[in-house]
């Protein structure tokens, strides 16, 4: 099964603009099939780690925005989560799969939680965003970077800085390639802190914060790019995780430099 499944990843790397979301959607269905077989979604519970992860996300975007997007929604768990920060939350994925599942859980939990109504999943592209522009407060985006063609990230910038609204926000989370991770299936392509700055300053990204070693306080991501030099200088692994490099954060702006 890893074998068929490292294969199916493989195809979207050699498929071409016009097969590619066929295959990607295929690819992805097929992953969360088999992970479904293994998590009931009434069951299904985000491991301790990612509880905290959402927990920061949520103190970092803050309440009372209009629309909040998630790309990459998965099952859905910080789509839910982010329910009380704005009128209109939408999560979309590639996978029709992830986001059936995604909506039964949605309806699952909105016994206990009344404002999952408003609520949105939606099956899309990362590459192909279909909302009007300017229509977002916040987009956020978690482990979904790195499963892009990389001739398709430009695309997915240059798409989510189009949708935001003027001074909207997008937070990206996702590994750092220098982060010392093993190769997974699925990681199509992989950015250290200032590989991936760059490429969204490239695109018209601009005042860019990043986390301290803890907490969810913001600070100019530049922090980070001077401790992951450092590091890799020295050739210390032991300290990524601690000084909170060895995975990215990201928060930039449309058009605000502030």
């Amino acid at each position: 099964m890893d074998t068929q499944k490292n294969q199916l990843f493989k195809n979207i790397l050699t498929a071409g603009q016009t097969t590619r979301k066929k295959v990607s959607e295929d690819a992805y269905d097929k992953a969360y099939e088999n992970l479904l077989k293994n998590h009931g979604i009434s069951n299904y519970n985000p491991k301790q780690r990612r509880l905290e992860r959402i927990s920061n996300f949520k103190h970092i975007i803050g309440q009372s925005h209009e629309r909040i997007l998630e790309i990459g929604c998965g099952l859905g768990d910080l789509t839910c989560a982010l329910a009380s920060h704005a009128t209109s939350v939408i999560g979309i994925d590639i996978s029709a799969k992830a986001v059936e599942a995604a909506i039964n859980r949605r309806d699952f939990l909105s016994g206990s939680q009344n404002q999952l109504k408003n609520v949105e999943f939606l099956q899309m592209s990362a590459v192909n965003l279909n909302f009007p522009s300017e229509f977002f407060d916040w987009v956020i985006s978690t482990s979904m970077i790195e499963h892009l063609h990389p001739e398709d990230v430009d695309t997915h910038l240059l798409e989510v800085l189009r949708i935001l609204k003027p001074k909207g926000m997008y937070l990206v989370w996702c590994p750092n390639r220098l982060g010392h991770h093993k190769n997974r299936e699925g990681h199509l392509c992989m950015f250290s802190y200032h590989e991936l700055k760059e490429k969204m300053e490239n695109v018209g990204f601009c005042g860019f914060k990043s986390t301290l070693i803890s907490g969810s306080k913001l600070v100019n991501a530049d922090y980070k790019v001077f401790l992951e030099k450092v590091m890799s200088g020295l050739k210390i692994k032991f300290f990524w995780s601690h000084l909170r490099v060895r995975n990215i954060l990201l928060v930039a702006s449309k058009g605000s430099k502030d």
